[in-house]
């Protein structure tokens, strides 16, 4: 067995691999191959919907941030970007795999569980793991909940200013207000029309953006704008923007413990980032290309004022309204657990998800500069959980063996193992790196301002 901590579970293994068929109703049974032991919810989430998840998620925040991101990188930021996207993806179908192996050895994960991703911690490197693992999560989603609902805050300021003013706090506020009916929705299989929601608007909305954007571009005369020189601490807290882009694997097994067939995940996975990936390039090249040094940190405060520009603002607000329920949910769901909360809608989870959206809008009225929140996230918690324990947990699960050699075999080869650690490797010195800058930066004395409940007039430039 894996860890002593859990005889409890290798004494009730073969009581449970012989009931937990019988009893659940719910269940067929998987046939054939690695999915024998499985087992196949008749209810549950597509392979189409976990696209949508996993696509809407994560192109938001990130996607926005992308042409600053390269004014800080220079053309290195591409083959930066890449990497970043080809290695979240990879850690993605292993995590997506990990769930798999826990429910094919262990009858008890088959059930519905609103933790998964600290399960397969616990399981794979014992109950210290599965803390680490929920403190990260709690920091990685509440973290990107308060980037998403401040972003979400400014995109509407900016457009109701042409009409009226109102102060950045008061609009938080408004926008957490707004947000908190729809967050007692429960798993994401109750959510797949916000997920459908969030990918649509993104897209509109880039293209959009893509428009006006390659408008300016010919009219300048087709030349690239000046740009910054490069320097270690901007390619430190780019790299953190581009992990914070495909960096949404925290809930990764919420998506995939929803689905009615989940040995499809990772071919969810492939698709989800396909699509990122197409969306990311040309609005990061051709925003870099157009304005270079002048960008915003949000390109869409750089794009010159018009219908265009409203209908893109409207819809990315839309999009971060969705992708905040997402986010949040997954976080959520953890805090129910630890607190056994019941699954279903009910005072106590009015209470929790209430509380839990006090302390996002908290954080964000004390920190309202969303770019150093997101450089800071992407370094550290997002890092951990996107690129540094997939590979980690992959790898040890399939190292493990029952004490009757009766577990299938997952076998990682050599060449595997070496890409592995590489991702491990490149994610802990960068996220090392990034952090430390990031830090760096919010603790600077001339980037300190008031929170929004001192200084009522705050802002978040």
């Amino acid at each position: 067995m894996p860890n002593k901590k859990f005889n409890g579970l290798k004494s009730s293994n073969k009581t449970e691999s012989k009931t937990s068929l019988d009893t659940n109703s719910t269940f067929d049974s998987y046939s054939g191959g690695e999915e024998s032991n499985l087992i196949k919810k008749k209810h549950g989430m597509s392979t189409l919907v976990a696209i949508l998840f996993i696509a809407g998620e994560n192109a938001g925040c990130g996607v926005l941030a992308l042409p600053f991101s390269f004014d800080r990188t220079g053309w290195s930021g591409l083959p930066l970007l890449l990497m970043c996207w080809l290695d979240a993806g990879i850690c993605g179908i292993l995590i997506g795999k990990c769930w798999l192996i826990l429910e094919e050895r262990w009858p008890k994960f088959r059930q519905s569980c609103r933790n998964p991703y600290a399960a397969i911690g616990q399981m794979a490197y014992g109950n210290k793991m599965k803390v680490i693992v929920s403190i990260c999560l709690q920091v990685s989603l509440l973290g990107s909940a308060v980037v998403i609902l401040l972003i979400c805050a400014e995109l509407i300021a900016q457009f109701v200013d042409q009409y009226f003013h109102l102060p950045f706090a008061l609009w938080i506020l408004i926008v957490s207000i707004v947000l908190l009916p729809f967050m007692m929705l429960g798993s994401p299989g109750e959510m797949w029309p916000v997920a459908a929601g969030a990918l649509l608007t993104i897209t509109t909305a880039i293209v959009l953006i893509m428009i006006d954007t390659s408008k300016d571009f010919i009219e300048a005369d087709g030349k690239p704008a000046p740009t910054t020189p490069p320097t270690v601490s901007s390619v430190s807290l780019a790299f953190g923007t581009f992990i914070f882009a495909f960096g949404g694997t925290a809930v990764f097994p919420n998506y995939q413990n929803d689905m009615k067939n989940k040995s499809k995940f990772p071919k969810a996975v492939i698709i989800g980032y396909i699509m990122l990936i197409v969306l990311y390039i040309p609005i990061a090249v051709m925003g870099y290309l157009t304005y270079g040094s002048s960008v915003k940190n949000n390109i869409i405060s750089s794009i010159p004022n018009g219908v265009k520009k409203d209908a893109a603002i409207l819809l990315l607000s839309g999009h971060l309204f969705f992708a905040f329920l997402i986010v949040a949910n997954g976080a959520i769901l953890e805090i129910e657990h630890q607190l056994k909360v019941p699954n279903r809608f009910g005072w106590k989870r009015l209470i929790v998800r209430t509380i839990t959206l006090i302390v996002v809008v908290f954080i964000s009225e004390t920190i309202p500069k969303f770019g150093k929140i997101l450089d800071l996230m992407g370094g550290s918690a997002i890092t951990m959980l996107a690129y540094i324990l997939p590979p980690l947990f992959y790898m040890k699960l399939c190292s493990m063996r029952d004490d009757n050699n009766s577990w299938p075999v997952w076998k990682v080869s050599l060449i595997e193992k070496i890409y592995y650690y590489k991702i491990t490797i490149v994610g802990t010195i960068g996220g090392i790196s990034c952090t430390f800058w990031a830090l760096k930066a919010i603790l600077a004395p001339d980037a300190f301002s008031l929170p929004c409940y001192i200084d009522f007039n705050c802002s978040n430039e």
